[in-house]
């Protein structure tokens, strides 16, 4: 199966930093989206959630979770009123 982002090299994906220089190109900051994108998840899940989807440390997790004020007990009862619709 070819890669979606085919690298320099025959046979290997493109590199982070190449991609991310590509991506800047045509008007898109990787660096600033991705923040963007862990504020908003983090607002939305609890710490241990967020850790164990994204492969991070439980710790990052809880640090994202706090700098965006995220409230867990929101999302437990988010949950609760979709299993019970």
């Amino acid at each position: 199966m070819p890669w979606l982002f085919p690298g320099g090299h025959p046979g290997q994906p493109i590199g982070d930093s190449q991609l991310g220089i590509r991506l800047q190109k045509i008007g898109l900051q990787p660096r600033e989206d991705r923040s963007a994108a862990l504020f908003t998840l983090a607002t939305e899940l609890p710490a241990a959630i967020l850790a164990r989807m994204l492969g991070i440390h439980i710790q990052v997790a809880v640090q994202w979770q706090k700098a965006s004020a995220g409230d867990w007990a929101t999302y437990a009862a988010e949950v609760t009123r979709r299993t019970t619709s």
